[in-house]
């Protein structure tokens, strides 16, 4: 009961006082009475009060979340990192925003075998309780091109999601298109609002374990004869790493310009994280082209990966989880090669390492 009216409390104070007013509030009046009474409010951490839990489908939860004073902003298509203590471990994993309303946002989590967080998301967090953020990051953000054509699969649709939601708000919206897939029907993630979708622009929905029309599925057809207009559109691209090398495949071979390719992921990939041992680094060139920096390599960047070699010169180059999975770091490769963490044209520079005598990044 306390918890209760304690929650409806601070979730007034942030509707009527505004979050900007608090933060000024709770920063004069910290205390270790305040803290231990109300740790939503007086605490130095974003954090976020679990206001509605609804199943989104088989083994997917989407809960609403209210952040508290700390948060600042969001861009669609980007992620939050959650953390929680499980087992005496501190446990983070990332997760798409949708676009904030009335003051939150929602994330959707799908479990998974063996997920420490996701499971623990499933079964034991209630409304009412708080969670612990980060505060967002990424890349995979709508950069107002004209075309665009959502790609995803499985829960790789969150970030897309996002994305669309955001631009169906606003007052004119691009040329759209998103190819959406799953396993079965009873997979459908947001499948109110997909149906809802096929309204107003193109979208089509496939399932892999089901049976379907001749030519629904992506790999029965080429991409050029499901999307006459593929190469005049900018490519969002989420989904398990089979069915993005996949799509990328089907992109290369249709003549696509990769650098039009925007990719997401949230999980490590098998990827072979060790450099190259017939590439010698020493004198090539990497030009991080976003911050107009040239690096000559040298004898001790051997080994180094290309966020290993940024550190080394003290550049100021936006900076993840450093495993290969948020995609904060994730560049563009403009020209020349990288191995290691590449898909596509997207180089994550916490696991990938130079493969050129010069090498082109940019965002």
């Amino acid at each position: 009961m306390l918890e209760r009216g304690l929650n409806q409390i601070n979730r007034l104070a942030l509707k009527h006082v505004g979050r900007r007013w608090m933060d000024y509030i709770v920063s004069n009046t910290m205390t270790d009475l305040n803290r231990r009474v109300n740790g939503f409010l007086w605490t130095y951490e974003l954090k976020a009060l679990v206001v509605d839990i609804r199943s989104e489908a088989d083994g997917v939860k989407t809960f609403t979340l209210l952040p508290n004073q700390h948060w600042k902003h969001m861009q669609a298509g980007q992620h939050v990192e959650v953390s929680a203590q499980i087992n005496g471990e501190t446990v983070s994993r990332f997760y798409s925003l949708s676009p904030m309303q009335r003051g939150r946002f929602t994330i959707t989590v799908k479990r998974k075998d063996g997920g420490l967080l996701s499971n623990w998301l499933h079964d034991h967090v209630r409304q009412g309780a708080t969670l612990t953020l980060h505060h967002p990051e990424g890349q995979f953000t709508y950069r107002q091109q004209p075309k665009v054509l959502f790609v995803c699969a499985g829960s790789g649709i969150t970030p897309c999601y996002s994305i669309v939601s955001d631009l169906l708000q606003g007052k004119s919206a691009p040329d759209m298109a998103l190819y959406a897939q799953f396993a079965r029907k009873a997979d459908t993630i947001f499948a109110k609002d997909l149906a809802q979708w096929k309204t107003r622009f193109d979208v089509r929905v496939a399932y892999s374990h089901e049976a379907h029309e001749p030519g629904q599925l992506l790999h029965t057809s080429s991409l050029l004869e499901q999307y006459p207009d593929l190469l005049e559109r900018d490519v969002y691209l989420c989904g398990p790493q089979g069915f993005m090398d996949q799509v990328i495949a089907m992109l290369t071979q249709a003549g696509y310009d990769l650098s039009r390719l925007h990719c997401e992921r949230f999980v490590a990939q098998s990827f072979e994280q060790a450099p190259d041992e017939t590439f010698d680094p020493v004198g090539a060139e990497v030009y991080f082209q976003h911050i107009d920096a040239h690096v000559c390599l040298n004898e001790a960047d051997r080994g180094r990966t290309l966020m290993e070699i940024a550190d080394s010169r003290k550049l100021n180059l936006e900076v993840g989880c450093r495993q290969g999975m948020c995609g904060t770091c994730k560049l563009t490769l403009k020209s020349g090669q990288a191995s290691g963490n590449v898909l596509g044209h997207a180089v994550y520079l916490c696991t990938a390492y130079p493969a050129s005598r010069k090498l082109v990044l940019d965002t």
